[in-house]
C-alpha cells in the first residue's frame, strides 16, 4: 500500500514537472514574439563582403537601429543560388524589413516579392542604391542620389584651387558613375564659372593600380590641383597618386580622410542614414512609395563635419549656408540643367 502511494506521488510529481515544462517552452516563442525587440527586425543581404567601404557604410545604418534595440543581421551571400532562399529565411524568421545590395540581389527579391506578400505580408523590402522602376507593393527602390553631395564637392573644390584647374575621375563610363561628374561639373560652374574640370575614367572600379595610372595621367596633361575620385576600390590608388603629386584631393561616399592627409573633402553618400531612417519609418507604419530618392531634403548629408575645418572659416560659412538653401529649395541645384533632375535623368537609364 505504501508503495503504491509512495508510486503515485512520483508520478504525479512527474506529470506536473512535465506540465511546468511544457508552459515555459510555449511562453518563451509568444512573449518573445510580443517583445519591442522581436518586432524590430532588419536584415542586410548583400553579394559583397565587410571590409569594402560601401558596404560597411550600409551596415553601419543596421548598427545605428541596433543600439536603438533593434536585432539586425548580415547575409554575405557570395553565391546567386543562395539569393532566395536567403530571403525567403529571413521573412520566415521575422525580419520585417529586408534590405538588399546590390542590382543582382535587387532582381531576385523583385522576382520574390509575390511569394512573399503572399506569405508575409508583413515584410517589406527595400531595394538599396538603385534608380530601377518596379511596381510591387512590398518593395521600396532607394537611390541615394550623388548629384547633391557632388554638387557641394564641385562648390568646394572651385573656391578651393589655386590653379583654376580641377579635375574628376570615375571607374566607369556608366550612367550611376557619371551622375558623380555631372553634380562636380555644375557646383563647381556655381562657385565660379571660370573654373575649368577634366575628368576620366579609370576603367575599372576594383582596381587601385589602374586607379594609379588614371590620376597620374590626369595629373601629368592637365594643371589640377583637386581631384576628386569617384572609383568604388580604385579610388585608393586615385588618391595615393594625388599624395604623390602632392595635390588635393577629395573622396566618395563615405569619408576618406584616414586614408591620406591629401583627402581634405569627401563627398558623403549617406545610404546608413537612408537605412535607420527608412526602417524606422515602416516600423512606425508609415506607406511606403515604389521608389524614393534620399537626399537633403529627405535628411540626408552631403559632408563629414571631420572635413569642415579643412576650410577657411569664411567658405566653411558659405558651405553651411548652401546645403540650407538646397535643403530649403532656395538653391535649385538643377537650374539651367534639367536633364540632370531625378525625374529626367531616370527616365535615360530605363
Amino acid at each position: 500500500m505504501k508503495k503504491t502511494i509512495l508510486f503515485s506521488v512520483i508520478l504525479a510529481l512527474i506529470f506536473s514537472l512535465a506540465g511546468l515544462i511544457g508552459c515555459s517552452k510555449e511562453k518563451s516563442p509568444a512573449s518573445g514574439q510580443g517583445s519591442v525587440a522581436q518586432s524590430k527586425k532588419a536584415c542586410f543581404i548583400t553579394n559583397g563582403a565587410l571590409g569594402n567601404d560601401f558596404i560597411n557604410l550600409i551596415w553601419s545604418g543596421f548598427k545605428d537601429l541596433e543600439k536603438d534595440g533593434w536585432e539586425v543581421k548580415i547575409i554575405e551571400a557570395t553565391d546567386a543560388s543562395e539569393y532566395p532562399e536567403d530571403i525567403r529565411a529571413m521573412a520566415a524568421e521575422g525580419y520585417k524589413v529586408i534590405m538588399c545590395w546590390n542590382d543582382d540581389v535587387n532582381t531576385v527579391a523583385l522576382d520574390l516579392a509575390d511569394e512573399i506578400a503572399k506569405m508575409y505580408p508583413d515584410v517589406h523590402m527595400f531595394l538599396l542604391d538603385t534608380y530601377r522602376a518596379q511596381d510591387k507593393d512590398n518593395c521600396t527602390a532607394v537611390a541615394v542620389d550623388p548629384y547633391e553631395s557632388s554638387f557641394v564637392a564641385g562648390y568646394v573644390a572651385a573656391k578651393m584651387t589655386k590653379t583654376g584647374t580641377i579635375g574628376w575621375i570615375g571607374h566607369t563610363d556608366v550612367p550611376k558613375v557619371r551622375r558623380f561628374r555631372d553634380g562636380y561639373v555644375v557646383g563647381a560652374n556655381y562657385a565660379n564659372p571660370n573654373v575649368k574640370v577634366v575628368s576620366s575614367f579609370v576603367g575599372a572600379s576594383r582596381d587601385p593600380t589602374k586607379g594609379y595610372e588614371a590620376g597620374t595621367a590626369l595629373i601629368k596633361n592637365n594643371p589640377v590641383d583637386i581631384i576628386y575620385q569617384a572609383c568604388y576600390l580604385s579610388g585608393t590608388g586615385v588618391i595615393a597618386a594625388c599624395a604623390d603629386a602632392g595635390i588635393k584631393c577629395i573622396g566618395v561616399d563615405d569619408w576618406q580622410g584616414g586614408i591620406d592627409p591629401c583627402v581634405f573633402w569627401s563627398a558623403i553618400k549617406p545610404i546608413n542614414v537612408a537605412v535607420k531612417i527608412l526602417a524606422e519609418e515602416y516600423e512606425k507604419g508609415a506607406k511606403l512609395g515604389h521608389f524614393m530618392n534620399f537626399d537633403l531634403a529627405s535628411g540626408g548629408t552631403v559632408y563629414d563635419q571631420r572635413d569642415l575645418p579643412n576650410l577657411p572659416p569664411e567658405l566653411q560659412n558659405e558651405v553651411k549656408q548652401l546645403i540650407a538653401d538646397i535643403q530649403s529649395g532656395k538653391v535649385d541645384v538643377y537650374k539651367g540643367y534639367e536633364n540632370f533632375r531625378i525625374d529626367n535623368y531616370i527616365k535615360t537609364i530605363r
